[in-house]
């Protein structure tokens, strides 16, 4: 991104104009914490003018965070550099082919848009604490979610563009898992802008449906269009999809065929320790719930909550399973983070529907120590401009940088 030096052929792509500052990104942080706090104050003391402040705070506050950390990430600065003179990086993503011009006048250009996204993942986790009737426990959701080690590649890679896929793909998700009462308009409109983001759309989509197609149950029901007008939608819906699938379908062919033929890389995030242990601490707030709410084997398995948070929770062990196997994990690593975010919604909403959502804190006290001691207070070791690392800040304000 330096004018006096070649931008770089492959990754990392970061060349300089990038410092540390863990002592700056850990009082933000801490002061995300307080926002939380406040979210929660104003909600048991129901001041909602409060909450609503409060929890606007927050989401400016991580996308603030992101978009500082996000800097020296190799996936923001090549975006940032290329945008302006080529859309070859983003073919088959209509979203971003329109967005190009806007994103090059932007300040920090790529790394404010991955904030955006990052803002949105916290947004998601306090709307659906209100559509839930928990505003309590919508900062702390936010802040599971936005430091969830399961999110890392998503949110700490700056793989913005599946990210924000994925976040569009959640109302699908609680339409299928039959998890929130949501309108219909909005998911269906939700769902074909998610097809315009990223080409892993198809993958993404079938894995938030699947809890429709396997599990039976009655629907929930929801505020939407009346029956009459409701097939047509329907069929709206779907022409349009297959259109943009249509459009994109021999990008996604070409992409699926360089994946397994040639491509090498994967991530092995999926498999780190803190994982793991988040993995634990949300097992063990599951049987802790149970066995304060005196669920029986039977009971639990009868919930379809249940039911849709093993799916997920299977389907994560056998992306873990592949990679540590070798069966395509160049494939199923990248929907690793994916089905980390479906798991953890779907976790959230099994602890509502059984009435321990205090059951959340192993999951949330395991999160926060990973996020402070694995990754802010350990930041002032990162080789910042020697390789792409998340939470290399700008060295500089957003007029001073060279691209």
């Amino acid at each position: 991104m330096s004018a006096s030096l070649p931008f770089p052929v492959e990754a990392p792509y970061r060349l300089d104009q990038v410092t540390a500052a863990p002592l700056a990104m850990t009082t933000l942080f801490l002061g995300q914490l307080v926002l939380a706090a406040l979210v929660s104050h104003c909600a048991h003391h129901r001041r909602w003018r409060g909450w609503w402040l409060a929890a606007a705070g927050l989401v400016l506050s991580e996308v603030l965070f992101f978009t500082l950390a996000s800097w020296g990430n190799s996936d923001t600065t090549k975006l940032s550099h290329y945008l302006p003179t080529t859309l070859e990086w983003v073919r088959g993503e209509p979203l971003w082919m329109a967005l190009a011009p806007l994103i090059v006048r932007l300040p920090w250009r790529m790394s404010l848009v991955h904030g955006l996204v990052a803002g949105g993942y916290a947004a998601l986790a306090l709307l659906l604490a209100r559509h839930w009737r928990r505003p309590v426990w919508g900062g702390w959701w936010a802040l599971l979610i936005c430091c969830s080690p399961l999110l890392r590649n998503f949110l700490q890679n700056g793989v913005s563009r599946q990210a924000l896929l994925t976040l569009l793909l959640v109302p699908a998700l609680l339409w299928a898992g039959r998890l929130a009462l949501l309108s219909l308009w909005g998911t269906l409109l939700s769902t074909l802008g998610a097809a315009t983001v990223h080409t892993t759309f198809a993958g993404t989509l079938l894995l938030a449906l699947l809890p429709r197609m396997l599990l039976p149950g009655a629907p929930a029901g929801g505020v939407g269009p009346a029956p009459r007008s409701r097939g047509l939608l329907l069929a709206l819906a779907l022409t349009l999809l297959l259109v943009l699938a249509a459009l994109v379908a021999p990008i996604m062919v070409s992409k699926l065929s360089f994946y397994v033929s040639r491509e090498t890389y994967s991530s092995r995030y999926a498999l780190s320790l803190p994982v793991q242990h988040l993995q634990l601490a949300m097992a063990l707030g599951m049987l802790l719930g149970a066995w304060r709410e005196r669920l029986g084997p039977r009971t639990l398995l009868a919930c379809g909550h249940t039911r849709v948070l093993l799916l997920f929770a299977l389907l994560y062990g056998l992306v873990q399973l592949s990679i540590v196997q070798g069966w395509l994990p160049q494939i199923t690593s990248r929907f690793a983070d994916a089905l980390g975010l479906f798991l953890l919604v779907s976790w959230l909403a099994w602890l509502r529907r059984h009435r321990c959502l205090w059951a959340v804190l192993p999951a949330l006290l395991v999160t926060l120590q990973y996020w402070l001691t694995d990754r802010l207070l350990a930041s002032h070791a990162l080789p910042c401009g020697r390789n792409d690392e998340f939470l290399c800040v700008p060295d500089r304000w957003p007029w001073q940088l060279r691209y």
